[in-house]
C-alpha cells in the first residue's frame, strides 16, 4: 500500500509539474502578446517608440560584441500638419497607415521600421554604413512619395547617423540622426542628410555648453575678419561683410561653433559677441556699409538686441541660411523695426532651394545674396546663367539688389558683370582679412573693362554672355551694320538663333502689285521669290492690320494655304511679323520651326523689336540703286 500511495503521489506531483509548466507557458505567451501590443503602433502596425528603443539597445549591444555597424534613419513627413488641416485627421491617418505599409515592404528581414512620433518614422539598419543607409533612406523617400494623395504628392526628409562612427551611445546616436533630419528640413526638405559634426547642431550637453561658455568668457577668443562686397559695374567697394573667427580653435569650422552654441542654448550670446567684434574696428571707409550675420532665432533675443546700436543706418542685417524662417509674424515685426532704425535686410544663400525662395518672398529683403553653388562655374553653364538672370530681373521689379557670393574666378566675375549683377564678393575679388582691405587689382580691372565693353558696341561683348538683353543688343547691333545682302544673311542667322527658329525669311511688300518678294533667307533658297498676297489671306492680314500671327500645321484653324506651304518646305510652324516704316507696312519677317509648336510671348516680342529695324535695312540694301545688275 505504501508503495502504491507513493506512486500516486509521484503521479500527482508529475501532473502538478506539467500543469505548472503549462500555466507558465500560457502566462509567458500572454506576456509576449501584451509586450508585443505595448511595443506596436496600432495605426501602422510598425514598432512604436518604446519598441524602437528596446530593439535599438539590443542591436547596439550585439554590434559592439561583433564589431559591426548600425545605422539609424529618422524620417519626418514634410508639411503633414497642413495636410491634416486641409483634409482632416482621418485622412491623415490613412496616409500614415500607407506610409507604414511601404516602409514594411522596403526593409530587409534583419531591419526594423518604427513609427516613433506623430508623423515621424525610424529605421534600424544593422550592418549598414553611412553610404548604404543613405541609399536605403532615398529608397524610403521615393516609396513614401508614391503614396496616393488627394492633393500634392507627399514628401519627407530624413536624417542618418551610424554607430560607432558617429556615436556609440544609443541616446546620442538618435540625437545625431535628429540633428541630420533637422538639417535636411532647414536645407529645403525633400532630402536625406548624413550627420556632419562640423555643420549640424546637436542638443544640449555639459561638455558642449562648457566649450562655448569658455569662448564667451575670453575677450580675444572671438575676432572678426572682413570681406569686401564690390559693385561689379565699377570694381569699387560698397560694403564689408563681417565674419567671425575663433583663433584659439582655428582647426574647427566657425559654423560648427555656432551650431554647438545653438544646440546648447548659447547661440544668441555667441552671435551677439560676433556682432560686437564686428563693430569694434574703426576707420571704415565713408559711404560703405557693414554686414553682420544674425540667425532668425537669435534676432529677437536680448543678447543680440543689446549688441546692435540704436542707429542702424550704415548696417546690413544678413539673415543666415542655417534656419528656416518661421511662419509666424514675430520675425516680420523684428525686421520692420530694424528697417525703421535704418538697417538694410539681406537674405543669405538665395537660390539654394525652394525654402530659400520662400524666405525671399516672405521677407522681401533689400539685398538678395545668391548661393555660391549657383555662382561657381557660371561662365560655362547656360542653366546657371539663365537662373541668375531671372534673379536680377526679379530684384529689379521688387526694388532689391542682387549680390553674388563665392566668386572664385575672373571668368565667373566677367560673366556676372555681363549679366548686370550689381554686387559681388568672393576670393576672386578679395579674401576675408583685416579691417577695410582693398579689392584685387585684376578683379577691379575686369569690372571696369566689362563696363567699357558695354558702353561700346554690343558686337565686342557678345560671345562672353549671350543671355537676355545682351544677346538682343548684339543682334540689333548687327542689323544696324548691315550694308550688303551678305551682311543681311549673317544677321538673319543670328536672329533665327535668338528666336529659336530653324529658318528666317525677310520679304518686301509691293502693295500696288499685291505681291510679296523674298529678299533674304537663311538656309537654302526656296526657288520662288514672289507670291501674290491674295493667295495667302493670313499674310495679307498681317501686312494690312499690322498684327503678328502664327500658323501651326496641327491647328485645324490655321489657314490651309499657309499650312500647305509650310509642309511643302518641311516646316510645321510659322511666325509672321510685319515690318513697319512711318506707319506703313513695307515688309514681313517669317520665322519657321520644324516642330509643330506655338511661339512664345518672349519670341514674339523679340521678333517685333527686331522687325522695327528691318525697314532701314530694306531701304539701304534693296533700293533700286543698290540692287545688283
Amino acid at each position: 500500500m505504501a508503495q502504491v500511495h507513493s506512486q500516486k503521489l509521484i503521479a500527482l506531483g508529475g501532473a502538478s509539474l506539467v500543469l505548472t509548466i503549462a500555466l507558465a507557458l500560457l502566462m509567458a505567451e500572454k506576456h509576449v502578446r501584451v509586450s508585443g501590443l505595448a511595443a506596436t503602433d496600432p495605426l501602422t502596425g510598425l514598432v512604436n517608440h518604446r519598441g524602437f528603443h528596446e530593439v535599438l539597445a539590443r542591436t547596439l549591444r550585439l554590434a559592439r560584441r561583433e564589431g559591426t555597424q548600425v545605422a539609424v534613419v529618422t524620417i519626418d513627413l514634410d508639411d503633414f500638419k497642413e495636410m491634416n488641416d486641409t483634409y482632416g485627421h482621418p485622412y491623415g491617418d490613412e496616409i500614415l497607415h500607407a506610409v507604414g505599409a511601404r516602409l514594411r515592404r522596403l526593409i530587409r528581414a534583419s531591419d526594423l521600421a518604427a513609427r516613433i512620433g506623430g508623423e515621424e518614422f525610424a529605421l534600424i539598419l544593422p550592418g549598414s554604413d553611412g553610404e548604404g543607409a543613405f541609399a536605403v533612406s532615398e529608397r524610403a523617400r521615393a516609396a513614401i512619395a508614391g503614396v496616393p494623395t488627394r492633393g500634392d504628392p507627399i514628401s519627407c526628409s530624413a536624417g542618418i547617423a551610424v554607430a560607432p562612427d558617429d556615436a556609440d551611445d544609443q541616446a546620442v546616436l538618435c540625437q545625431l540622426a535628429d540633428a541630420a533630419l533637422y538639417s535636411a528640413k532647414r536645407a529645403g526638405k525633400r532630402r536625406s542628410r548624413r550627420y556632419d559634426p562640423e555643420r549640424m547642431k546637436v542638443g544640449w550637453s555639459e561638455e558642449g555648453h562648457a566649450g562655448v561658455a569658455a569662448l564667451l568668457a575670453q575677450a580675444e577668443s572671438i575676432q572678426a575678419v572682413f570681406q569686401p562686397i564690390v559693385t561689379l559695374a565699377t570694381g569699387r567697394i560698397v560694403a564689408y561683410e563681417a565674419l567671425a573667427r575663433f583663433p584659439s580653435s582655428s582647426q574647427r569650422d566657425p559654423e560648427a561653433w555656432f551650431a554647438q552654441a545653438h544646440g546648447c542654448g548659447l547661440g544668441p550670446q555667441l552671435e551677439a559677441a560676433a556682432i560686437r567684434a564686428a563693430l569694434a574696428p574703426i576707420g571704415r571707409p565713408v559711404g560703405t556699409l557693414l554686414a553682420v550675420n544674425v540667425s532668425p532665432s537669435a534676432l529677437g533675443s536680448d543678447a543680440v538686441a543689446e549688441a546692435l546700436p540704436q542707429d542702424l543706418s550704415d548696417l546690413v542685417i544678413e539673415i543666415t541660411e542655417h534656419e528656416l524662417v518661421t511662419e509666424d509674424e514675430t520675425l516680420t515685426r523684428l525686421i520692420a523695426n530694424l528697417r525703421e532704425r535704418g538697417a538694410l535686410i539681406a537674405m543669405d544663400d538665395a537660390g539654394a532651394g525652394y525654402s530659400g525662395l520662400k524666405q525671399v518672398m516672405k521677407l522681401r529683403p533689400d539685398i538678395v545674396k545668391l548661393d555660391r553653388d549657383l555662382i561657381n562655374g557660371i561662365h560655362d553653364d547656360a542653366a546657371r546663367l539663365a537662373l541668375v538672370e531671372s534673379f536680377v530681373r526679379f530684384a529689379r521689379r521688387t526694388g532689391a539688389t542682387v549680390c553674388a557670393e563665392g566668386i572664385e574666378s575672373l571668368d565667373d566675375l566677367l560673366a556676372l558683370s555681363d549679366l548686370d549683377v550689381p554686387w559681388g564678393q568672393g576670393h576672386a575679388l578679395a579674401t576675408p582679412g583685416e579691417a577695410w582691405a582693398g579689392v584685387s587689382a585684376a578683379a577691379a580691372q575686369v569690372c571696369r573693362t566689362a563696363l567699357s565693353h558695354a558702353l561700346q558696341s554690343g558686337l565686342t561683348s557678345h560671345g562672353r554672355v549671350s543671355a537676355g538683353d545682351r544677346s538682343l543688343e548684339w543682334v540689333s547691333a548687327q542689323l544696324a551694320n548691315v550694308r550688303s545682302p551678305e551682311d543681311l544673311e549673317t544677321a538673319l542667322s543670328a536672329i533665327a538663333t535668338e528666336l529659336h527658329a530653324d529658318k528666317l525669311c525677310l520679304s518686301q511688300w509691293h502693295a500696288p502689285e499685291g505681291m510679296v518678294e523674298t529678299l533674304a533667307e537663311t538656309g537654302l533658297a526656296s526657288g520662288e521669290t514672289r507670291f501674290l498676297v491674295r493667295d495667302f489671306p493670313l499674310t495679307g492680314h498681317v501686312l494690312r492690320a499690322q498684327e503678328a500671327a502664327q500658323v501651326l500645321v496641327g491647328d485645324p484653324e490655321s489657314d490651309p494655304g499657309e499650312a500647305e506651304l509650310l509642309l511643302s518646305e518641311g516646316h510645321r510652324s510659322l511666325l509672321m511679323v510685319p515690318v513697319i516704316h512711318r506707319g506703313e507696312s513695307v515688309g514681313i519677317i517669317e520665322a519657321f520651326s520644324d516642330a509643330d509648336r506655338p511661339w512664345t510671348r518672349a519670341e514674339i516680342n523679340k521678333a517685333r523689336i527686331i522687325s522695327s529695324q528691318f525697314a532701314s535695312v530694306i531701304e539701304a540694301v534693296f533700293r533700286p540703286d543698290h540692287r545688283p545688275g
